[in-house]
């Protein structure tokens, strides 16, 4: 992370002295809060884990890193509610978004599934707190009640997503060889 004075300092990188696989995607919550997934794509064919499994993690405002789940296939994406109560979490290879209740304290309670994605990727949330997923269809936006609104299409298949621009009404979408945007009516978070 990068500090207020530009210094920049290593959140986390290991559980239990091993190294983590490949941290991946992240969100920070008001008070400091970081959740991140660490998925295997990072390591290098041929190299070794020291990990045997693929977490959701959660580093507190302290700096203490928690493994708030390991069960998960492969997670990746990782969002939000705009109240902050839920933490969606894709787990790409299973074709799935999850999500777990955030307790007060910031740990997370046990996951429910969501909806269906497959091939998802990243995520992105507007203030309506409705999800947009990176899919092989293009980004699906879901309802918060997980029930599937449509998919906005991309000419090629994206792999995250976020909002931008002063009234964060533009969603940004990385593809594999593009950056594609389009302006929607609701706003984003950040």
């Amino acid at each position: 992370r990068t500090l207020p004075d530009g210094t920049v300092v290593t959140a986390a990188d290991r559980w239990q002295g091993k190294r983590l696989n490949s941290p991946n995607d992240n969100v920070t919550r008001s008070d400091g809060t970081i959740y991140f997934t660490d998925p295997p794509y990072g390591v290098p064919a041929g190299q070794a884990r020291e990990l045997d499994f693929q977490g959701v993690f959660r580093v507190d405002p302290s700096g203490i890193l928690h493994l708030e789940s390991r069960d998960m296939n492969r997670p990746n994406g990782v969002a939000l509610s705009p109240d902050e109560k839920t933490l969606y979490v894709d787990d790409t290879v299973d074709g799935l978004v999850r999500k777990f209740p955030v307790r007060s304290d910031g740990s997370l309670g046990p996951p429910a599934i969501f909806a269906p994605a497959m091939g998802g990727d990243g995520m992105a949330m507007d203030d309506a707190g409705n999800l947009y997923v990176t899919t092989n269809a293009g980004v699906t936006v879901y309802n918060p009640s997980g029930m599937a609104w449509g998919t906005i299409p991309v000419p090629e298949v994206p792999a995250n997503c976020t909002f931008g621009d002063s009234d964060r009404k533009t969603l940004y979408i990385t593809a594999r060889t593009s950056l594609y945007r389009v302006t929607l009516n609701v706003p984003g978070l950040p």
